[in-house]
């Protein structure tokens, strides 16, 4: 997790060589070696906090102006958006196609710096690729090579939650990104330098951005994520020029407004409903339509039994006008509690249904659910279930019951693709089935942590199936197994091609038709980020990015080899494999002045065992020094903002971890994990440190609040690290 910091970390550049060659020998045909990049084809430039001169005027002239990102769905050139134009619909003119596709070959590689769950689309404009990655630094690389041409680097001052950035926006000469501390952010679209940065959510109680900011006609529109910590979610439009907020839509109804009586007493207050996956806009109609999240507390509606207005809903907006205005909803879900929610932004598209052309919405949700809509009014054209659906409609109770899928199963935030020529709407999903409990009491909302009616659920080993939809008739064209969850959405193009993956590390180019895998490609890196596709001087690439599965790992992944920028082109040979050397780390907490009070028994013994736990069971999603990778930190200044208490982080360390398997350890091995992690906190051990750290909690651990000092573990009584 990375938090304020003076200090930048960069890969040295033979160890990150080293390695991006290893992982484009990966990517690599099994009868061609890749290649070292040549000389200068990778070299580090000057961080944009360091670029000299001044920012370049972005003005209402200024590049890709609001015409030609109106224009983007019809653009093969470029990917201008998250999701190719402002209706998601991953549709794109090709000469990819079934006779060739098996000459679809790596071109380069990108190694990232900032290591953990890439979920960005590759945004492509006149031979630049911009990328946002998990602690929101943004890179800017050449689109034919995957040379560094500029790195902007930032250190959110909290992050609540898994580090991740489903992308960046631009126009107006301006890349634009939300963070995870509740900021937009404005850089220069050539340098990478600050243009503006403004405060963005209304309270960083609760909330942060994690997706794709949209940059439309002269505004910047976004929504809140937060909603699994009681942070109520929104959408809201920036203005372009100077980042001036212009307008906020609440997806909770407060007090006098249409909706509010669906919440239960103040529930409302911590209602979630948030928006994290995409929106998507109907620029004839002046439409804005979001998917709101699910309704806090996850996993149990005791305390807001209704109807819960606007989670788990599809909602249209007209903002033709000052301020935005309901048109209509249309609820997917009437009583979620098992994390259900519509991940995915709405895909618009012009479909035939009885051989009649509808304009039309799809959504999915990680319930399973499928709906097609007509847009233009919510009314439903059909639904179906498009994974495994068991139990859903049953609450959690304390004993436990099974359900698929799992909170983390279903369609995630790619969603699919709409194909013209088929008229099948291709949609991938994860199988994947879980326990879900309720607890006995219902806790109450606290600051900072998961709001949640129940314990975290175990993730179960996932499969991934492609489904194929007769928009005409709702009814399955095809449905294709793949071995690991499928989370990597859907690119269709005009040749009769769907490009999709796993999170096991395969790229696949499936028959739209029929639904035949006809190209199959590892990466060996967990893929949870959609393709993007475009041209450079006449010659055509098939871009994703790829790193770790964060809060999507099921145990039956194969591990990953870290995070690149991933190109592939038709009869491509030599791929040209860059380090990532120049780009920004994750920085380190800044702690200077932060000082840890109180003690607890842990030995000196339980520390280095515990050190070797942290190792296998927990380092990989929460980083090597505990700095929080695609998990969140447990140490440092961010850290400290949870204000946890010794007793409170007992109780996440041994009811969610591992991530994989929560309270799969023995009592022995939590109290080790525990030594450790209160020892990297500061926490100075009690009684000279002979005195274990006990298996069962005590009430004196409720007085001791972790502050977000860092130690060295073995050192605790040594003076605090810091700048």
């Amino acid at each position: 997790m990375a938090r304020r910091s003076r200090v930048l970390y960069f890969l040295t550049a033979s160890i990150a060589s080293i390695l991006a060659v290893q992982m484009l020998g990966a990517c690599a045909p099994t009868h061609t070696t890749g290649s070292a990049a040549p000389s200068g084809s990778a070299q580090p430039l000057a961080s944009a906090s360091s670029i000299a001169g001044s920012v370049a005027t972005s003005g209402a002239d200024a590049e890709p102006r609001s015409e030609t990102l109106l224009s983007a769905e019809q653009d093969s050139s470029s990917w201008l958006l998250a999701g190719h134009g402002y209706g998601n619909n991953r549709y794109v003119t090709s000469t990819i196609s079934a006779a060739n596709v098996g000459t679809l070959a790596p071109a380069w590689s990108t190694q990232i710096a900032d290591d953990g769950e890439q979920e960005a689309a590759p945004i492509v404009w006149r031979g630049t690729m911009y990328l946002a990655t998990p602690h929101n630094h943004v890179i800017a690389l050449n689109a034919t090579t995957g040379a560094l041409k500029w790195d902007s680097s930032y250190t959110p001052a909290s992050i609540l939650d898994f580090a991740a950035n489903r992308g960046v926006g631009i126009g107006g000469g301006k890349v634009v990104l939300g963070t995870q501390d509740c900021r937009i952010r404005a850089l220069d679209l050539d340098t990478g330098r600050k243009v503006w940065d403004v405060p963005g959510c209304t309270t960083q109680q609760n909330n942060w951005y994690s997706m794709p900011s949209y940059v439309y006609k002269g505004t910047v529109l976004i929504g809140t994520a937060g909603g699994d910590f009681g942070g109520n979610g929104s959408v809201q439009a920036f203005s372009l020029r100077d980042g001036a907020k212009l307008w906020q839509w609440n997806t909770v109804p407060g007090p006098g407004q249409p909706g509010n009586d669906t919440w239960p007493g103040e529930s409302w207050k911590h209602g979630g409903a948030a928006l994290w996956g995409g929106l998507s806009v109907d620029p004839q109609t002046s439409t804005l339509y979001i998917a709101p999240g699910n309704p806090g507390p996850d996993f149990s509606e005791a305390t807001r039994k209704g109807k819960n207005l606007y989670a788990d809903s599809v909602v249209a907006l007209d903002i033709s006008g000052a301020q935005p205005k309901l048109k209509w909803y249309y609820r997917i879900i009437n009583s979620d509690t098992h994390d259900a929610d519509p991940a995915m932004p709405p895909v618009l598209f012009d479909g035939r249904v009885g051989g009649t052309k509808r304009r039309l919405l799809a959504v999915a949700d990680k319930g399973g659910n499928l709906v097609i809509l007509d847009r233009s009014t919510g009314a439903p054209i059909h639904r179906l279930a498009v994974a495994t659906q068991l139990n859903l409609d049953v609450p959690p109770d304390v004993a436990g019951q099974k359900a698929c899928p799992n909170h983390g199963g279903g369609a995630e935030w790619l969603g699919g693709a709409y194909d013209p020529a088929t008229n099948y709407f291709v949609i991938p999903v994860t199988q994947e089935c879980g326990v879900f409990k309720s607890y006995a009491k219902q806790p109450d909302w606290v600051q900072g942590q998961n709001y949640r009616g129940g314990p975290p659920v175990a993730r179960q080993d996932g499969t991934g199936l492609v489904n194929a939809v007769d928009v005409s008739t709702g009814k399955f064209a095809w449905r294709t197994a793949v071995p690991y969850p499928a989370q990597g959405g859907a690119l269709v193009t005009s040749t009769g091609l769907t490009f999709t993956s796993d999170l096991g590390g395969d790229l696949y180019a499936l028959d739209t038709k029929t639904g035949k895998i006809l190209w199959k490609r590892a990466t060996g890196v967990s893929i949870v980020a959609p393709f993007s596709l475009y041209r450079v001087d006449g010659a055509e690439y098939l871009a994703v990015e790829g790193g770790q599965p964060g809060n999507q790992k099921t145990p039956n992944l194969p591990p990953s080899k870290g995070s690149y920028a991933l190109a592939f082109r038709l009869g491509a040979t030599n791929p040209v494999a860059n380090s990532a050397r120049g780009q920004s780390l994750a920085a380190a907490s800044a702690t200077a002045g932060i000082a840890q009070s109180g003690s607890a028994p842990y030995t000196q013994a339980q520390v280095q065992v515990g050190k070797q736990q942290y190792a296998t069971s927990c380092q990989s999603c929460h980083g090597a020094q505990l700095q929080g990778v695609s998990a969140p930190a447990l140490a440092g200044s961010a850290f400290g903002k949870s204000h946890l208490s010794i007793s409170a982080l007992r109780t996440v360390v041994t009811t969610q971890m591992p991530l994989t398997a929560p309270g799969s350890l023995t009592p022995a091995q939590y109290a080790s994990l525990m030594a450790y992690l209160l020892a990297a906190n500061c926490v100075k051990p009690s009684g000279n440190g002979t005195t274990p750290f006990p298996a069962a909690d005590q009430s004196a651990f409720k007085t001791v609040i972790l502050v977000g000092a860092v130690c060295t573990p073995g050192q605790a009584s040594a003076a605090p690290r810091g700048e």
